[in-house]
């Protein structure tokens, strides 16, 4: 909730009411921008910009901060975010953080058709480098996606990796890799280029791949510069560096963005970082400078399912919600009750005639997993599932958000969610066991009788 402080001060903070926290959410926020709702958040503008000196709006996205992020009023109609030495930025997932044009942006970078735009992954020669300040980053759907997370998310679904059929059985490895690769075919990283020529699935191999990177005449890429790409499991990275399964280390000479939501407090725990490896890593490798030798530009990390399941899932958390739909799907199976799919969708999946650009803001629509079957009766059943994996309240006012858009996108399918918070009482082999019997009452059409078993159940390995 925001509160109202004098200007430039945080000890006399007074918390707004909730009608007006929710008018200036719509009005200024990246999810509103409506004129109506400018209209009626001018007058709450207005009434604090003229209290005693002035007041500004402080923010709640960074619990704990000595000073949080502020929000001025100007011109007793509108607001501005401030932000100096003194004054934090807002976190990602902060409703002003972004304007709704850069919301519509953000967006638009998770649709599919910008995956199949032409490539950007470095500029000309001459230019500035494409490479940004070395670093290690977070990249949540808050923010764009970088042009290299969408080439790997195009990769991963037209290699048919990010869904597991009826009869799925996990593929060796070498197939899974086979399949990147023929997908990669499609692909051209400059006129002409096309990306296998300059691919490298193995970090032993890199070496090989950044000599035929040096050695490619300029003329070869006439809208960039001699470039390729790593996509290579990683154990995790730190201090510039990529760490291989093998405990290799990879510099990188630019930044790192690692996907994952931070959580409200903006902290970490490392348990719970190291948790989200293994990662599946998409490297641009080319030079930073005429002069410079070949090397990894940058790096963009996002988990799998494990080394030996390439399927890119958001979390550790994630893993475990496709464990247990995974169980449900081999029960139903077996039971001959329906032939289940799951999907991990890396695009949003917005239906087109729903309109994009000059719809309202909103978070991109992608649901962690969606469920689909198809029983005896020829009955076809769809559920989105959703893993809850913070308790904080500005996360869970976000996520019930979101999760309308998905059962509106999937024709108002259920959004069926695996929490690992709530109730705050019960183990999570209990809350495990009541998203199960969940997934399997709405797939398969018929309410199962008294408690679920181990029996009932089937353990499935990812």
């Amino acid at each position: 909730m925001l509160q109202a402080a004098p200007r430039g001060d945080v000890a006399h903070a007074t918390t707004l009411r909730a009608e007006e926290d929710r008018l200036l959410r719509a009005a200024f926020g990246r999810f509103g921008g409506q004129p109506k709702a400018r209209e009626a958040a001018a007058e709450i503008v207005r009434h604090y910009q003229q209290l005693g000196a002035g007041s500004w709006f402080l923010c709640d996205c960074r619990p704990g901060a000595v000073r949080p992020p502020a929000l001025v009023p100007v011109a007793q109609t509108h607001i501005r975010r401030h932000q100096d030495d003194r004054w934090p930025v807002h976190s990602d997932a902060c409703d002003f953080q972004r304007e709704p044009a850069e919301q519509r942006g953000i967006v638009d970078s998770y649709s599919a058709a910008a995956a199949n735009r032409p490539l950007r992954l470095v500029r000309p020669v001459g230019a500035a480098p494409s490479a940004m300040e070395p670093g290690e980053v977070w990249q949540s759907r808050n923010v764009r996606r970088p042009g290299i997370a969408r080439l790997l998310a195009r990769l991963m679904t037209d290699a048919r990796l990010q869904s597991v059929g009826p009869d799925w059985v996990c593929p060796p490895l070498v197939e899974q890799v086979k399949a990147l690769w023929t997908a990669a075919r499609a692909v051209e990283i400059d006129a002409g280029v096309h990306l296998p020529e300059f691919l490298c699935t193995s970090p032993a191999k890199l070496g090989g791949v950044l000599g035929r990177i040096a050695a490619a005449p300029a003329s070869r890429f006439p809208r960039s510069r001699p470039h390729g790409v790593l996509i290579a499991r990683m154990e995790g990275t730190g201090g510039g560096v990529l760490r291989t399964l093998a405990g290799e280390a990879i510099p990188v000479g630019g930044r790192i963005a690692v996907f994952g939501e931070r959580p409200s407090t903006g902290r970490e725990p490392p348990v719970e970082r190291a948790a989200r490896s293994p990662y599946l890593a998409a490297c641009v490798l080319g030079r930073a400078a005429p002069d410079a030798p070949a090397e990894v530009l940058s790096a963009y990390l996002h988990p799998c399912v494990s080394e030996r399941h390439l399927m890119l899932v958001d979390s550790d958390l994630e893993r475990q919600t496709f464990i247990q739909i995974r169980s449900v799907q081999s029960w139903l199976g077996k039971q001959h009750l329906a032939r289940v799919s799951i999907e991990k969708p890396l695009f949003d999946i917005w239906p087109e005639d729903h309109g994009r650009a000059a719809a309202d803001p909103r978070p991109p629509c992608l649901p962690d997993f969606v469920v689909r079957a198809a029983g005896e009766n020829g009955a076809a059943t769809a559920a989105a599932i959703e893993t809850m994996g913070f308790a904080d309240a500005d996360y869970r006012a976000r996520k019930e958000r979101s999760h309308a858009l998905m059962s509106r996108a999937l024709g108002g399918a259920p959004v069926i969610e695996h929490d690992f918070h709530e109730p705050a009482r019960q183990s999570q082999m209990d809350r495990d066991r009541v998203f199960w019997r969940s997934v399997r009452w709405q797939i398969a059409k018929s309410q199962p009788s008294g408690r679920a078993t181990h029996a009932d159940r089937i353990e499935v390995r990812p």
